[in-house]
């Protein structure tokens, strides 16, 4: 499929050169959305899963089918750009934990000889350093310690002493239950500084308190970091979401009669402004989504694409049509690929 290939590659390569221009001209570049149009089984989606493994961009793939109208009982379109930012979150995260796993190897030697030896003194440099050989040779993986670790930190999540109902989606709920667990963590017996978690003292062995303290200090080293704005600006300059089964949502012009699903067409009047450009509220803070790169795809099988609304239409300039796979693409299936 050279042509879906082709116009997705371009997209893609477009959004890097646009973060090469100066700062004025940046504000002036939007991306070209894509529509991909083409029968079934002829490799749509699997061009999504390709774009999605290809850079560190954050992706989220969604079938529109999902969604209904605001007011309908069901997910609205904004749960594309939360769910999206979520995305974000884990992989601003991962990055930075990644940049700075080398240095925190080295606070948690430091932390684990500071328990078996004391503070570091003069006198006791050079018997430090054997401990700290030892160490590495792993030849005390199987002394016991005591670490001062979160309260239920084994347990689900991150160890919240609130829980509150309702949807953890929504910016609101999740606020409060944000700002319930900071004013709940007041120190615990070990001694943690007001506002962070409440701690514990569990017995371990080296082998398993070296993975605890690894995590701890990751922590810390990423609260100077603010991830909620690095995530935002990530989804902001390079997010792409793929809407797969768009022609679903969609009703033929030649006969008025309703469709079963009563906010098919909502859906479509919903997309418009995320597609043209919107604010989003979520958890994190208010997304733009003016330069996300939306990239559809449909079979059209019952209807065209000029059933889908004008306006909607225009806000996907790109159109790629995809060939139904023939007898030879089969043999190439068959024959070519060396994995399955």
């Amino acid at each position: 499929q050279g042509d879906a290939k082709r116009a997705v590659a371009i997209a893609l390569r477009n959004r890097w050169r646009r973060r090469q221009l100066p700062e004025d001209l940046i504000k002036e570049v939007t991306p070209r959305n894509v529509l991909m149009i083409g029968p079934t089984g002829c490799g749509k989606t699997e061009v999504a899963r390709r774009m999605a493994s290809l850079g560190d961009a954050p992706f989220i793939k969604v079938e529109a089918t999902k969604f209904t109208e605001v007011g309908y009982h069901g997910r609205d379109v904004d749960q594309i750009i939360r769910d999206l930012m979520d995305i974000s979150m884990n992989v601003t995260r991962k990055k930075f934990t990644e940049q700075r796993r080398a240095e925190a190897k080295a606070l948690v030697e430091d932390r684990i000889l500071d328990i078996l030896t004391g503070p570091p003194t003069q006198k006791e440099q050079r018997s430090r350093e054997s401990f700290r050989d030892m160490l590495r040779e792993g030849l005390l993986d199987d002394q016991e310690i005591e670490v001062d670790v979160p309260e239920g930190a084994g347990e689900k999540g991150a160890g919240g002493v609130f829980s509150i109902g309702g949807d953890q989606n929504n910016p609101n709920v999740a606020a409060m239950a944000d700002f319930l667990n900071r004013m709940g963590g007041g120190g615990g017996p070990g001694g943690a500084k007001k506002g962070s978690p409440p701690t514990e003292r569990k017995k371990m062995p080296i082998s398993e308190a070296r993975d605890v303290i690894l995590d701890i200090e990751l922590d810390r080293l990423l609260e100077n970091i603010d991830l909620k704005k690095e995530s935002i600006t990530a989804v902001e300059e390079s997010g792409i979401v793929f809407i797969d089964e768009i022609d679903k949502i969609c009703s033929s012009k030649d006969y008025m009669s309703k469709s079963a699903d009563a906010s098919a067409e909502g859906v479509q009047r919903d997309l418009l402004p995320l597609i043209e450009g919107t604010t989003i509220s979520t958890k994190y803070g208010n997304v733009n989504t003016d330069y996300i790169l939306f990239v559809a795809s449909g079979a059209f099988h019952a209807v065209k694409p000029s059933d889908m609304l004008p306006e909607l239409q225009g806000r996907l300039p790109i159109r790629v049509e995809l060939n139904g796979l023939t007898e030879d693409d089969l043999y190439k299936i068959l024959t070519e690929p060396v994995a399955n």
